[in-house]
């Protein structure tokens, strides 16, 4: 029997790797009802599922991994669900866990890199230094370890890593045009205005940020549609009140908490990603619809139309958070 599912779990990493996850999903949800307590099925179906932008199922499906004794790589799944769901402590402490039990991997030490992120950067870039000594062969290391070197603030040493990730890796756009604007560093410095580095990473963490906003006004929007139906109390104005707060907060801790290469004026912001831009922009029309609803209640009114442009504005919000990260993932 040992043939057969390995041959099933091969061809579910070609295509994985050729961007069907979902022909995958397929092929494995059977397998795994034969053959359950194969760990080596549950990660290549976490795989399928984290391509196919399922972070939630992907995370349950590399913990019953975990659970039967996989060594590392459902450890490392695990981090890469959990950063994709914001719980950037718990992936830091997955990839650091697959690190351990396997040390010689380079991909545990790059995820654990990236599960530490710009909010942790000398950590990620001491786990980005040792994926790279572990595999210096590999560009993905030499990539990770130019975001780190970035987040630090290490420039130099950020040019050397993206040298070394086209020297390995011709054909990379994006690396190449981070090393582009690496060579307006000191015109930056001088002046604000020139363009500043902003790869991948940047533009995944300002999705997120996004995302998490358009969810709580969605979420929220839609307590106090069901709540207030069909004749709203004046007392939902504390808790549409408490929403905007809340919505507002995460956006303004979020957009502060991100790197300073990441706060671009927006006509630059625009120009790199528009599809941002309007997410952003139906955010703020879910925001005016919720304010508006609340000063009416606030005066007297006693309906709920306008808190229907709101949700509208949300659903579509998340829409654009959805495409845009589907899109970076394809990268």
């Amino acid at each position: 029997m040992a043939e057969p599912i390995d041959a099933v779990l091969s061809e579910a990493a070609q295509l994985t790797a050729a961007g069907r996850p979902e022909a995958a999903i397929s092929l494995l949800k059977p397998v795994l009802v034969v053959h359950p307590d194969n760990p080596t099925a549950w990660c290549r179906l976490a795989a399928a599922l984290f391509d196919a932008g399922q972070p939630e199922l992907c995370l349950d499906a590399a913990k019953r991994a975990i659970t039967l004794g996989e060594r590392s790589w459902a450890h490392r799944l695990a981090s890469l669900a959990l950063g994709e769901l914001g719980r950037y402590e718990e992936a830091a402490v997955s990839a650091r866990e697959a690190a351990r039990r396997d040390p010689d991997d380079w991909r545990a030490h790059v995820a654990l890199a990236e599960a530490h992120g710009p909010r942790e950067p000398l950590a990620a870039l001491a786990a980005a230094r040792r994926a790279v000594e572990v595999a210096p062969e590999e560009a993905r290391p030499h990539e990770v370890l130019g975001s780190a070197a970035l987040w630090a603030e290490e420039l130099p040493l950020a040019k050397r890593a993206f040298l070394d990730t086209l020297r390995l890796d011709p054909g990379n756009d994006e690396v190449r045009e981070r090393l582009a604007g690496l060579a307006h560093v000191r015109a930056a410095q001088a002046d604000p205005g020139p363009q500043v580095p902003f790869g991948r990473a940047q533009r995944i963490a300002l999705w997120l940020v996004l995302r998490r906003c358009s969810a709580w006004l969605l979420v929220g929007g839609f307590v106090l549609l069901v709540a207030g139906a069909p004749r709203p109390s004046p007392l939902l104005v504390w808790f549409g009140l408490a929403l905007l707060l809340a919505v507002g907060g995460l956006g303004v801790h979020g957009f502060l908490g991100l790197p300073r290469v990441s706060r671009l004026p927006l006509p630059q912001l625009w120009a790199r990603m528009p599809l941002f831009c309007v997410g952003a922009g139906l955010l703020g029309v879910g925001a005016l619809s919720l304010v508006a609803w609340v000063l009416g209640l606030a005066f007297g009114a006693r309906d709920v139309v306008l808190l229907w442009p709101g949700l509208a504005a949300a659903v579509l919000a998340l829409g654009a958070c959805w495409a845009g990260l589907a899109r970076m993932r394809m990268r």
